[in-house]
């Protein structure tokens, strides 16, 4: 059974245009209009979705949210293509894959601008050399952490037979993995890799030196879904830029980390260490708009490791600003 986590929230009048939807997106009525929300897992990647969620931000905006944790991002393309799901945390490679397949999907915002993972191996590794012969857990075949890997492994030397590649969507199973001696090394995002490695398994390298900048992970919809609710897309947008703005208001450090520690189940300094990388160096992107540069980056590096081939497609096939740009606008006006 898959968990469940309701947020409770009031609804506003569902206009037909997206110009009237920005006029009236802060007006309440009753009766609240749902939207379904697939997450991958719990950590800190939805840091920004417990903040719009527990803050009242989405509820502000006249939205019911139900978040469900499906597992992996595979599992979203799969239920967001078939309208299980209305809004999807898709990783920008395994999005552009699906749209090439023929999804009917499209980012509509931009959800993290780093890739905070790190590389942890077993006892008494220390180093990516020392992989060669090994087994690494990634997220899958098509992956955005199999390409982070990819990178980070040819730029130690290793070729694709010095090693052997297994697959757990969620960072939490990889952890699971690594500590069960069932991989040599596992690709992990905070808090957890920040667990780990308080357990003595060794961080072997940071992808961030490989990828300072990239356009990792997305906010997907169905665009007959956003051309039918575009009141509902603006408010989802909206309510989840304003749950960046606050995670990054110094003010609210503390329940923020708190926030983290109790809906992740880490410790408060695990927390305050994933608080660093995510909010002090701003991983989430505070505007969620995307360029046709961001989603070129993404594809000249699937194209390097194989997943792609030329001609590469136009990168505005990946991308609708259109809420984003709505909320953003409503936010300057102090709306």
């Amino acid at each position: 059974m898959k968990r469940r986590h309701v947020i409770e929230v009031a609804f506003a009048a569902a206009p037909v245009a997206l110009a009237a939807a920005a006029a009236r997106i802060s007006a309440q009525s009753a009766a609240p209009t749902t939207v379904t929300f697939g997450a991958i897992g719990i950590a800190a990647f939805n840091w920004t979705v417990l903040a719009a969620q527990q803050i009242g931000f989405w509820s502000a905006n006249g939205l019911k949210v139900d978040v469900i944790f499906t597992g992996s991002v595979a599992a979203n393309v799969q239920q967001l293509t078939v309208g299980a799901i209305d809004v999807a945390e898709i990783a920008s490679t395994q999005l552009i894959q699906a749209i090439l397949g023929g999804a009917p999907i499209v980012a509509i915002s931009q959800h993290l601008a780093t890739a905070p993972y790190s590389i942890l191996g077993r006892k008494g590794l220390t180093s990516i050399a020392q992989l060669k012969g090994k087994t690494i857990v990634v997220g899958g075949v098509n992956d955005i952490t199999r390409v982070f890997m990819d990178r980070v492994l040819a730029a130690n030397h290793l070729k694709p037979d010095d090693y052997t590649y297994v697959y757990a969507g969620a960072t939490d199973a990889r952890f699971a993995a690594l500590v069960n001696g069932g991989v040599d090394a596992a690709i992990l995002s905070p808090p957890i890799s920040t667990r780990a490695a308080d357990q003595g398994f060794p961080v072997l390298d940071e992808v961030a030196k490989y990828f300072p900048s990239f356009f990792f992970d997305t906010l997907a919809a169905r665009p007959a879904w956003t051309h039918q609710h575009p009141d509902v897309a603006l408010g989802f947008a909206k309510g989840y830029l304003q749950g960046v703005r606050w995670l990054y208001d110094p003010a609210n450090k503390a329940r923020a980390i708190q926030m983290l520690s109790e809906g992740t189940h880490v410790s408060s300094d695990d927390a305050a260490v994933s608080y660093e990388l995510f909010a002090t160096k701003r991983a989430f992107s505070t505007t969620g708009v995307m360029t046709d540069r961001d989603v070129g980056v993404v594809l000249d590096a699937m194209a390097k490791t194989g997943q792609i081939t030329a001609p590469l497609p136009p990168p505005s096939r990946f991308y609708d600003n259109t809420y984003v740009n709505a909320a953003n606008a409503q936010l300057r006006a102090g709306r």
